[in-house]
């Protein structure tokens, strides 16, 4: 058990949706099951997730689009399987969503490349790092970040 916001506690291994939280820096781990369904359950400076996919809310893009201000409403979600990162090179991809611009998360060198899923997530310092596998597109490069 790991003891995270509020009193909360979550464990590796635990189904969670992670995403940005642009207020406190940190990573947002949203609990998918349990008794803290759909309620934050840690704030994180770094973690992994595998068997990751990506969500991202029409109806949340939306509003952020008519009223010009951000909103929670995309997520990587997965497994969480550490809540510290491993070092990554320097020479690695950039991923990126961006809710005025796209509809889905997307390579920074290829802008139409759809990201579905991955089977590694490492998040640190503000980025994601992942080994790279996609549902319907199999990316020929063995790690990729994703920026905000």
């Amino acid at each position: 058990m790991i003891d995270g916001f509020k009193g909360r506690t979550f464990s590796l291994g635990d189904k969670v949706r992670v995403y940005r939280n642009l207020n406190n820096g940190k990573w947002s781990i949203l609990a998918t099951s349990g008794e803290y369904k759909n309620k934050v359950v840690g704030h994180l400076d770094e973690l992994a997730l595998s068997d990751v996919t990506f969500i991202v809310s029409a109806a949340g893009q939306a509003r952020v689009r008519r009223e010009g201000r951000k909103n929670v409403h995309a997520y990587a979600q997965g497994l969480l399987s550490s809540v510290t990162a491993a070092p990554y090179g320097v020479d690695v991809p950039i991923v990126s969503y961006d809710p005025y611009g796209k509809d889905f998360f997307f390579r920074k060198d290829d802008e139409n490349v759809k990201l579905e899923a991955l089977q590694f997530l490492n998040f640190s310092h503000g980025k994601t790092i992942c080994k790279a596998f996609n549902l319907t597109y199999t990316l020929s490069l063995s790690k990729l970040i994703i920026s905000n």
